[in-house]
């Protein structure tokens, strides 16, 4: 049954313990009155009923009861074997055992809380307030044995209740520590073992100095153990150091030589008495100042290590953001993290008085000059408002975002943190969605604007037939137009998002139904001559890589010179590198232009005017995109005769 320091139930051994000390309490203290016949010079019931009590308090009242019933019995029959008459044997039975309840109970309603041990100061003078009050209260009733209730005007009731005191006080400390108090509570570390051995000795000798001659003024010697306890042991040492003394005091006061007696309102015994309350009070004082300092240390150390420990998390987390952070003092730079250094380009200077602007080449977002006189306006204004600022020029430069933050509210002389994040890629994103919409709004204004003129003709009521025929055709064709610019900027966007689900592909089923659908809706006098020479298989998204051919064919009929019917190959090869295969598509168009062979696959890129129509700037870009989504590489060059050839590359399947 373990015992927490909250009074649970304890061991059967301590019980047992509890039960002896009890059997043989009433008896020493009925067999010692040689100094006095009217007080007891040992008088431990109460010490040792308060003990047995806290061994049993956590069961129950059943268990109260018995404990208080063993104390009734145990004195009742002691007395009645020491001649006292059965009534007077009942009233010191019934006084011996209401003591220590009465004092059990004021204990706990003085320490305001569960358990025994006393763990403050305010504990300690709990418990001797506690044995001092229920010592009085029976006192005045006469429970104590010589003393009829008549004489209680006298000062042998200072005498008894002192007594009483002592030895209640002090057993009630060394037990509910060394009963109560679990090793896993405590603190303070063990001492060393010659201290512990020179201490027992010398805690004898100045208890056997006091009580050896009390002509002398060495009563004093009792402190000495206390204090030294105090201040080397752990409160269970301190405990059985107490205990080492209680034992030898009370053992010595059956000896003939020990002349302490009682005369006047303060004898020589009571200045003992209050000695030993006085080292006890020392020892346990001593004792709990040392755990109590022990505990603020190891909160101290612990707190310091969850701080390093934080320190560490937190140095970690920084380190690791793709973020640049920058802790900014009066002084210049604290801490930096390795993403801030990366950003910036170039070490970070932590002079306060460093220019930034001519270390690092900051300009304004649009490149516009800055000065450091207004990077710190930025900089200081308030929290979480957003500046941007340009790194380095040329291709090179980079947009950064920065977040000033200042550490203290209302602080001006505080630091501040400065988040850095590189937004170049957002802005180049921004500027390709802003061209994205004028290109569209463009492209689609052209078909548009033919769509309605024609079917302004078609509508007109001087029109004739033939007229409206034309104007329908030519409708028609700028609503093809404009269908074709829509699938253009749909693919774009899907390949934009890099989505891809490949498989086996027949190259040549792929083609053959993209060159019949296109043929199939041209006119025979300028239907192109397609030519497939495709054996081979790939792995490839079905969807992308139709679109793929379907640009490129499109793109060589687009260049050819109007009035010349298209001319397209397409073919397949194995790639020199194993596992691939090369696809070419060749026309006999206008050709690319001398050195625009990389230009043509940038978006939003337009090659001449003057052939069958002017497309959106995306095929080519598409194309690419495509093929590197799928592992690929694409060129393009310029046939030596008249025409180009587009090769790209795709896995085997």
């Amino acid at each position: 049954m373990p015992s927490p320091s909250g009074g649970g139930a304890l061991s059967r051994g301590q019980v047992a313990f509890a039960l002896v000390a009890l059997a043989v309490a009433p008896y020493a203290g009925l067999d010692s009155f040689t100094v006095d016949p009217r007080i007891a010079e040992v008088w431990p019931l109460g010490g040792v009923g308060f003990v047995l009590l806290s061994t049993v308090w956590a069961a129950g009242r059943r268990a109260i009861g018995a404990a208080c019933a063993a104390m009734v019995l145990a004195t009742g029959v002691t007395a009645l074997a020491f001649d006292y008459s059965p009534a007077a044997a009942g009233w010191i039975a019934l006084c011996g055992a209401a003591q220590p309840l009465l004092m059990m109970l004021a204990y706990r309603r003085l320490r305001g809380g569960v358990g025994w041990v006393p763990v403050r100061p305010a504990d300690l003078f709990g418990l001797l307030l506690a044995s001092v009050g229920s010592s009085l209260l029976v006192g005045l009733v006469g429970g104590f044995p010589h003393l009829a209730v008549g004489d209680l005007p006298s000062v042998v009731l200072l005498w008894w209740v002192l007594r009483t005191t002592v030895f209640c006080f002090t057993v009630a400390v060394i037990f509910s520590i060394l009963f109560h108090s679990p090793a896993s509570e405590e603190v303070l570390e063990p001492s060393p073992w010659a201290n512990r051995l020179a201490l027992v000795p010398v805690a004898a000798l100045c208890v056997v100095g006091t009580y050896h001659d009390p002509s002398l003024p060495l009563s004093w010697l009792l402190l000495v153990p206390a204090v030294w306890g105090g201040l080397t042991l752990t409160m269970r040492g301190v405990a059985y150091v107490l205990l080492l003394v209680a034992v030898m005091a009370a053992g010595l006061t059956y000896l003939p030589q020990n002349q302490f007696g009682y005369a006047g309102w303060l004898p020589a015994a009571s200045i003992v008495d209050t000695l030993i309350t006085a080292a006890t009070c020392f020892a346990v004082l001593l004792a709990l100042m040392r755990q109590q300092r022990a505990r603020l240390i190891a909160q101290l150390d612990q707190r310091g290590r969850e701080a390093e420990h934080q320190r560490e998390l937190l140095s970690t987390v920084v380190d690791s953001m793709t973020e640049g952070v920058l802790l900014i003092g009066a002084e210049g730079v604290h801490t930096r993290n390795a993403a801030a250094r990366q950003l910036l380009g170039r070490p970070i200077p932590t002079d306060g008085r460093a220019s930034w602007v001519e270390t690092f080449g900051l300009t304004g977002p649009e490149g516009q000059p800055m000065t450091d006189e207004e990077l710190r306006a930025r900089m200081a204004r308030a929290d979480g408002v957003v500046s941007e600022v340009r790194v380095g020029s040329g291709p090179d430069a980079r947009v950064l975002e920065v977040v000033s933050k200042q550490l203290s509210r209302g602080d001006e002389g505080a630091g501040r943190v400065l988040l850095l994040r590189d937004v170049t890629a957002q802005r180049a994103r921004l500027r390709e969605l802003t061209s994205f919409a004028g290109h569209v709004a463009h492209d689609l204004r052209g078909p548009l604007t033919v769509l309605d003129g024609w079917l302004e003709v078609a509508f007109d009521e001087d029109s004739d037939h033939d007229d409206i025929a034309g104007a329908l055709a030519r409708a028609h064709e700028a609503s093809q137009r404009m269908r074709q610019v829509i699938e253009d900027w749909l693919g774009y966007t899907v390949v934009q998002q890099g989505r891809i689900r490949p498989e086996p592909v027949k190259l040549a089923e792929i083609a053959r139904s993209l060159v019949e659908s296109r043929i199939s809706t041209v006119a025979d006098d300028d239907r192109p001559r397609i030519s497939l020479d495709l054996t081979h298989h790939v792995l490839a998204d079905p969807g992308l890589l139709r679109q793929l051919l379907d640009n490129l064919v499109d793109n060589a009929i687009k260049y050819t010179e109007a009035g010349r019917a298209p001319v397209v190959t397409v073919r397949s090869r194995d790639d020199v590198e194993p596992g691939w295969v090369r696809v070419e598509v060749v026309d006999e168009g206008m050709g690319i232009p001398v050195g625009q062979e990389e230009a043509i696959f940038e978006e939003f890129h337009k090659g001449p005017v003057h052939g069958r129509s002017e497309g959106t700037g995306l095929g080519l870009s598409l194309t690419r995109r495509i093929v590197a989504l799928h592992g690929g590489e694409m060129t393009a060059h310029r046939n030596p005769g008249r025409g180009s050839t587009f090769s790209f590359t795709l896995r085997s399947a």
